[in-house]
Protein backbone atom coordinates (compact mmCIF):
# COMPACT_ATOMS: atom_id res chain seq x y z
CA UNK A 1 0.00 0.00 0.00
CA UNK A 2 1.27 3.50 -1.19
CA UNK A 3 2.41 5.45 2.22
CA UNK A 4 -0.50 8.06 1.03
CA UNK A 5 -2.65 6.09 1.12
CA UNK A 6 -4.92 5.20 3.93
CA UNK A 7 -7.22 2.52 5.16
CA UNK A 8 -11.02 3.69 4.36
CA UNK A 9 -12.43 2.86 7.48
CA UNK A 10 -9.18 4.69 9.25
CA UNK A 11 -9.12 7.65 7.15
CA UNK A 12 -10.67 9.77 10.20
CA UNK A 13 -8.27 8.98 12.41
CA UNK A 14 -5.47 8.99 10.16
CA UNK A 15 -6.37 12.71 9.47
CA UNK A 16 -6.49 13.98 13.11
CA UNK A 17 -3.47 11.97 14.63
CA UNK A 18 -1.09 14.50 15.38
CA UNK A 19 2.38 14.24 13.06
CA UNK A 20 5.54 12.47 14.11
CA UNK A 21 7.44 14.35 16.82
CA UNK A 22 4.55 16.95 17.81
CA UNK A 23 3.32 17.11 20.84
CA UNK A 24 0.31 18.62 22.47
CA UNK A 25 2.60 21.09 25.12
CA UNK A 26 4.63 22.27 22.25
CA UNK A 27 1.24 23.61 20.88
CA UNK A 28 0.31 25.59 24.74
CA UNK A 29 4.11 26.77 25.12
CA UNK A 30 3.58 28.07 21.69
CA UNK A 31 -0.03 29.78 22.77
CA UNK A 32 1.46 30.98 25.44
CA UNK A 33 4.66 32.88 23.84
CA UNK A 34 2.28 34.53 20.92
CA UNK A 35 -0.09 35.71 23.75
CA UNK A 36 2.97 37.28 25.33
CA UNK A 37 4.25 38.83 22.49
CA UNK A 38 1.27 40.35 21.51
CA UNK A 39 0.41 41.59 24.82
CA UNK A 40 3.96 43.22 25.03
CA UNK A 41 3.13 45.06 21.57
CA UNK A 42 -0.24 46.06 22.39
CA UNK A 43 0.75 47.63 25.67
CA UNK A 44 3.60 49.61 24.42
CA UNK A 45 1.35 52.14 22.96
CA UNK A 46 -0.43 52.72 25.95
CA UNK A 47 2.87 53.34 28.25
CA UNK A 48 4.08 55.25 25.83
CA UNK A 49 0.67 57.42 25.94
CA UNK A 50 0.91 57.47 29.40
CA UNK A 51 4.57 58.55 29.58
CA UNK A 52 3.92 60.97 27.08
CA UNK A 53 0.77 62.35 28.75
CA UNK A 54 3.19 63.29 31.73
CA UNK A 55 5.94 64.73 29.97
CA UNK A 56 3.28 66.58 28.35
CA UNK A 57 1.54 67.84 31.75
CA UNK A 58 4.90 68.68 33.26
CA UNK A 59 5.96 70.91 30.38
CA UNK A 60 2.58 72.66 30.44
CA UNK A 61 2.94 73.53 33.99
CA UNK A 62 6.61 74.41 33.57
CA UNK A 63 5.73 77.01 30.88
CA UNK A 64 2.72 78.02 33.10
CA UNK A 65 5.14 78.53 36.23
CA UNK A 66 7.83 80.20 34.17
CA UNK A 67 4.89 82.94 32.62
CA UNK A 68 4.32 83.18 37.13
CA UNK A 69 7.60 84.04 37.80
CA UNK A 70 7.43 86.51 35.41
CA UNK A 71 4.76 88.35 36.59
CA UNK A 72 6.55 87.43 39.98
CA UNK A 73 3.75 85.84 41.17
CA UNK A 74 5.99 83.08 43.14
CA UNK A 75 3.22 81.74 45.60
CA UNK A 76 1.83 80.62 42.73
CA UNK A 77 4.39 79.99 40.45
CA UNK A 78 5.73 77.42 43.30
CA UNK A 79 3.46 74.57 43.09
CA UNK A 80 3.20 74.47 39.55
CA UNK A 81 7.22 73.67 39.34
CA UNK A 82 6.60 71.46 41.83
CA UNK A 83 3.78 69.28 39.83
CA UNK A 84 6.06 69.27 36.97
CA UNK A 85 9.30 68.01 38.51
CA UNK A 86 6.96 65.78 39.74
CA UNK A 87 5.55 64.01 36.79
CA UNK A 88 8.81 64.57 34.48
CA UNK A 89 11.85 65.57 37.20
CA UNK A 90 14.40 67.19 34.93
CA UNK A 91 17.37 69.40 36.35
CA UNK A 92 16.17 72.70 34.55
CA UNK A 93 12.72 72.60 36.25
CA UNK A 94 14.61 71.85 39.36
CA UNK A 95 16.90 75.29 39.29
CA UNK A 96 13.56 77.22 38.49
CA UNK A 97 12.23 75.56 41.24
CA UNK A 98 14.98 76.71 43.41
CA UNK A 99 14.89 79.88 41.97
CA UNK A 100 11.26 80.33 42.75
CA UNK A 101 11.68 78.68 46.72
CA UNK A 102 14.45 81.72 46.93
CA UNK A 103 12.28 84.22 45.72
CA UNK A 104 9.29 83.81 47.99
CA UNK A 105 11.99 83.88 50.67
CA UNK A 106 11.63 79.53 51.89
CA UNK A 107 16.12 79.31 52.22
CA UNK A 108 16.16 76.69 53.30
CA UNK A 109 13.53 74.95 50.60
CA UNK A 110 15.81 76.74 47.81
CA UNK A 111 19.01 75.56 49.09
CA UNK A 112 18.14 71.94 49.25
CA UNK A 113 17.28 72.32 45.64
CA UNK A 114 20.25 74.09 44.76
CA UNK A 115 22.25 71.12 46.37
CA UNK A 116 20.53 68.95 44.52
CA UNK A 117 20.92 70.19 41.44
CA UNK A 118 24.85 70.23 41.65
CA UNK A 119 25.72 66.85 41.22
CA UNK A 120 22.87 66.50 38.74
CA UNK A 121 24.29 69.21 36.75
CA UNK A 122 27.91 67.59 37.16
CA UNK A 123 26.43 64.45 35.63
CA UNK A 124 25.07 65.89 32.89
CA UNK A 125 27.91 67.92 32.25
CA UNK A 126 26.56 71.40 31.85
CA UNK A 127 29.36 73.19 33.89
CA UNK A 128 27.75 76.55 34.13
CA UNK A 129 24.65 75.06 35.68
CA UNK A 130 26.54 73.38 38.17
CA UNK A 131 28.37 76.46 38.68
CA UNK A 132 25.62 78.32 38.96
CA UNK A 133 23.84 75.73 41.95
CA UNK A 134 26.73 76.39 43.74
CA UNK A 135 27.04 79.83 43.52
CA UNK A 136 23.16 80.19 44.93
CA UNK A 137 23.52 77.39 47.43
CA UNK A 138 26.73 79.37 49.19
CA UNK A 139 25.49 82.48 49.09
CA UNK A 140 22.56 81.30 50.79
CA UNK A 141 24.02 79.59 53.51
CA UNK A 142 24.73 82.69 55.77
CA UNK A 143 21.19 83.61 55.30
CA UNK A 144 19.86 79.72 56.36
CA UNK A 145 17.60 79.83 59.90
CA UNK A 146 17.94 76.44 61.78
CA UNK A 147 15.64 74.78 64.29
CA UNK A 148 17.70 72.40 66.78
CA UNK A 149 14.87 70.28 68.57
CA UNK A 150 16.11 68.45 71.52
CA UNK A 151 14.21 65.72 73.88
CA UNK A 152 14.47 66.09 77.40
CA UNK A 153 12.75 63.31 78.78
CA UNK A 154 14.94 59.91 78.73
CA UNK A 155 12.20 57.70 79.64
CA UNK A 156 10.59 55.32 76.82
CA UNK A 157 13.00 57.02 74.41
CA UNK A 158 12.04 54.01 71.77
CA UNK A 159 8.59 54.61 71.75
CA UNK A 160 8.71 58.72 71.65
CA UNK A 161 7.70 59.90 68.01
CA UNK A 162 8.38 63.80 67.26
CA UNK A 163 6.94 65.24 64.44
CA UNK A 164 8.70 69.11 62.76
CA UNK A 165 5.79 69.72 60.90
CA UNK A 166 3.88 66.28 60.50
CA UNK A 167 7.09 65.02 59.56
CA UNK A 168 8.48 62.25 61.69
CA UNK A 169 12.25 63.76 63.10
CA UNK A 170 14.53 60.78 62.82
CA UNK A 171 16.77 60.61 65.87
CA UNK A 172 19.78 61.34 64.35
CA UNK A 173 18.53 64.86 63.92
CA UNK A 174 17.71 65.56 67.39
CA UNK A 175 19.91 68.04 68.92
CA UNK A 176 21.57 69.08 65.30
CA UNK A 177 20.89 72.42 64.26
CA UNK A 178 18.03 71.48 60.99
CA UNK A 179 17.64 74.26 58.28
CA UNK A 180 13.87 75.73 58.13
CA UNK A 181 11.96 78.39 55.66
CA UNK A 182 10.80 81.63 57.42
CA UNK A 183 7.45 80.67 59.17
CA UNK A 184 5.87 79.10 61.37
CA UNK A 185 6.75 75.45 62.57
CA UNK A 186 4.89 72.67 64.71
CA UNK A 187 6.98 70.07 66.83
CA UNK A 188 5.10 67.43 68.33
CA UNK A 189 6.50 64.78 70.87
CA UNK A 190 4.01 61.48 71.53
CA UNK A 191 4.23 57.77 73.13
CA UNK A 192 1.71 55.51 74.72
CA UNK A 193 0.61 55.74 77.61
CA UNK A 194 1.41 59.54 77.39
CA UNK A 195 0.17 62.67 76.92
CA UNK A 196 0.64 64.50 73.53
CA UNK A 197 3.20 67.56 73.83
CA UNK A 198 3.08 70.76 71.05
CA UNK A 199 4.82 73.51 70.65
CA UNK A 200 4.77 76.17 68.19
CA UNK A 201 8.36 78.18 66.67
CA UNK A 202 8.16 81.46 64.82
CA UNK A 203 10.87 82.35 62.06
CA UNK A 204 10.70 85.95 61.19
CA UNK A 205 14.02 86.73 59.64
CA UNK A 206 16.92 84.83 58.06
CA UNK A 207 19.95 83.72 60.06
CA UNK A 208 17.56 83.11 63.11
CA UNK A 209 18.83 79.90 65.55
CA UNK A 210 15.78 78.52 67.52
CA UNK A 211 15.78 75.56 69.89
CA UNK A 212 13.11 73.85 71.49
CA UNK A 213 13.14 71.19 74.37
CA UNK A 214 10.72 68.52 74.68
CA UNK A 215 10.43 67.68 78.04
CA UNK A 216 9.63 64.49 79.77
CA UNK A 217 5.98 63.54 78.64
CA UNK A 218 3.35 63.81 81.00
CA UNK A 219 1.22 60.74 81.85
CA UNK A 220 -2.03 60.40 79.95
CA UNK A 221 -5.16 60.62 82.31
CA UNK A 222 -7.12 57.03 82.28
CA UNK A 223 -10.69 56.47 82.34
CA UNK A 224 -10.63 54.62 85.65
CA UNK A 225 -9.05 56.80 87.20
CA UNK A 226 -11.64 59.29 86.39
CA UNK A 227 -14.03 56.79 87.67
CA UNK A 228 -12.17 55.99 91.09
CA UNK A 229 -12.94 60.07 91.85
CA UNK A 230 -16.54 60.17 91.08
CA UNK A 231 -16.96 56.86 92.89
CA UNK A 232 -15.22 58.16 96.29
CA UNK A 233 -17.06 61.14 95.86
CA UNK A 234 -20.96 59.84 97.54
CA UNK A 235 -23.91 61.49 99.01
CA UNK A 236 -22.89 63.82 102.18
CA UNK A 237 -19.10 63.73 101.34
CA UNK A 238 -16.97 66.89 99.71
CA UNK A 239 -14.98 66.37 96.91
CA UNK A 240 -11.68 67.74 96.80
CA UNK A 241 -11.06 70.24 94.10
CA UNK A 242 -8.99 68.48 91.02
CA UNK A 243 -5.60 69.19 90.39
CA UNK A 244 -6.47 70.91 87.39
CA UNK A 245 -9.25 73.17 89.11
CA UNK A 246 -6.56 74.54 91.49
CA UNK A 247 -4.05 74.70 89.04
CA UNK A 248 -6.02 77.13 87.16
CA UNK A 249 -7.00 78.84 89.86
CA UNK A 250 -4.11 79.86 91.24
CA UNK A 251 -2.74 80.82 87.09
CA UNK A 252 -5.51 83.05 86.79
CA UNK A 253 -4.35 84.97 90.38
CA UNK A 254 -0.90 85.14 89.17
CA UNK A 255 -2.51 86.50 85.86
CA UNK A 256 -4.12 89.21 87.87
CA UNK A 257 -0.85 89.97 89.73
CA UNK A 258 0.61 90.15 86.11
CA UNK A 259 -1.96 92.76 84.90
CA UNK A 260 -1.34 94.90 88.46
CA UNK A 261 2.14 94.82 87.93
CA UNK A 262 2.18 94.88 84.46
CA UNK A 263 -0.23 98.53 84.85
CA UNK A 264 2.16 99.79 87.39
CA UNK A 265 5.18 99.80 84.86
CA UNK A 266 3.51 101.61 82.07
CA UNK A 267 2.42 104.01 85.02
CA UNK A 268 6.71 104.18 85.66
CA UNK A 269 7.66 104.88 82.25
CA UNK A 270 4.78 107.41 81.68
CA UNK A 271 6.29 109.09 84.25
CA UNK A 272 9.72 108.92 83.06
CA UNK A 273 8.62 110.25 80.22
CA UNK A 274 6.79 113.25 81.34
CA UNK A 275 9.60 113.91 84.03
CA UNK A 276 12.33 113.62 81.22
CA UNK A 277 10.39 115.97 79.06
CA UNK A 278 10.09 118.45 82.06
CA UNK A 279 14.08 118.27 82.68
CA UNK A 280 14.73 118.93 79.12
CA UNK A 281 12.45 122.18 78.77
CA UNK A 282 14.23 123.51 82.49
CA UNK A 283 17.29 122.44 80.32
CA UNK A 284 16.63 124.72 77.37
CA UNK A 285 15.40 127.45 80.05
CA UNK A 286 18.94 127.83 82.00
CA UNK A 287 21.07 127.74 78.78
CA UNK A 288 19.18 131.63 78.45
CA UNK A 289 19.93 132.21 81.64
CA UNK A 290 23.71 131.31 81.13
CA UNK A 291 25.93 133.05 78.89
CA UNK A 292 28.52 130.33 79.66
CA UNK A 293 29.16 127.30 81.16
CA UNK A 294 30.71 129.45 84.52
CA UNK A 295 27.96 132.33 84.48
CA UNK A 296 24.81 132.11 85.25
CA UNK A 297 21.98 134.38 86.89
CA UNK A 298 20.21 133.37 89.76
CA UNK A 299 17.35 132.15 86.95
CA UNK A 300 19.95 130.10 85.66
CA UNK A 301 20.84 128.53 88.51
CA UNK A 302 17.53 127.70 89.33
CA UNK A 303 16.39 126.00 86.25
CA UNK A 304 19.39 124.33 86.25
CA UNK A 305 19.22 122.51 89.90
CA UNK A 306 15.22 121.69 88.54
CA UNK A 307 16.41 119.98 85.44
CA UNK A 308 19.12 117.76 87.31
CA UNK A 309 16.41 116.86 90.05
CA UNK A 310 13.41 116.18 87.30
CA UNK A 311 16.32 114.12 85.02
CA UNK A 312 17.10 111.99 88.03
CA UNK A 313 13.12 111.43 88.48
CA UNK A 314 12.77 110.33 84.99
CA UNK A 315 15.74 107.72 85.32
CA UNK A 316 14.45 106.07 88.63
CA UNK A 317 10.55 106.12 86.84
CA UNK A 318 12.19 104.36 83.72
CA UNK A 319 14.05 102.06 85.69
CA UNK A 320 11.11 101.06 87.89
CA UNK A 321 8.82 101.06 84.98
CA UNK A 322 10.59 98.91 82.95
CA UNK A 323 11.11 96.16 86.12
CA UNK A 324 8.06 96.06 86.50
CA UNK A 325 6.62 95.69 82.66
CA UNK A 326 9.23 92.60 83.15
CA UNK A 327 8.01 91.18 86.06
CA UNK A 328 4.65 91.42 84.89
CA UNK A 329 5.27 89.58 82.03
CA UNK A 330 7.46 87.19 83.58
CA UNK A 331 4.21 86.20 85.82
CA UNK A 332 1.69 86.28 82.62
CA UNK A 333 3.81 83.84 80.80
CA UNK A 334 4.62 81.39 83.82
CA UNK A 335 1.01 81.02 85.16
CA UNK A 336 -0.66 77.96 85.29
CA UNK A 337 -3.35 77.31 83.69
CA UNK A 338 -3.77 73.92 83.96
CA UNK A 339 -1.59 72.97 81.12
CA UNK A 340 2.06 71.81 81.88
CA UNK A 341 4.18 74.14 79.83
CA UNK A 342 7.43 75.20 78.54
CA UNK A 343 9.15 78.48 77.09
CA UNK A 344 11.96 78.59 75.39
CA UNK A 345 13.89 81.54 73.25
CA UNK A 346 15.78 81.51 70.31
CA UNK A 347 18.68 83.53 68.83
CA UNK A 348 19.03 85.48 66.00
CA UNK A 349 17.17 89.24 64.19
CA UNK A 350 13.79 87.33 64.08
CA UNK A 351 13.73 85.04 67.07
CA UNK A 352 10.58 84.33 68.40
CA UNK A 353 9.60 82.73 71.76
CA UNK A 354 8.23 79.39 71.31
CA UNK A 355 5.69 78.18 73.96
CA UNK A 356 4.67 74.27 74.18
CA UNK A 357 1.71 72.71 76.02
CA UNK A 358 0.76 69.32 77.10
CA UNK A 359 -3.01 68.53 75.65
Amino acid sequence: MNSTQTEPGRAHRCDLSAPHGWDIRDAVRRNFFVMGVLSVVWGLPVQAQTGGGNRAAAEALFNEGRALMAKSAFSLACPKFEASQHLDPGLGTLLNLAECYEKLGKTASAWAEYREAIPLARASGSKIREDLATERAEALEARLSTLTIRAMGTQDAAALEIRRDGVPVESAELGSPIPVDPGQHTVEASAPGKTKWTATVQVVADATKLAVEVPALAPAATAESGAGASAGSGAGAVSAPSDAASTARRGSGQRTAAIVVGAAGVVGVGLGAVFGLQARSDWSGAKSHCPSFTTCDDRGLELHSSAASKATLSTVAFIAGGAALAAGAVLWFTADSGKKESVAFGFGPGAAFVRGSFQ
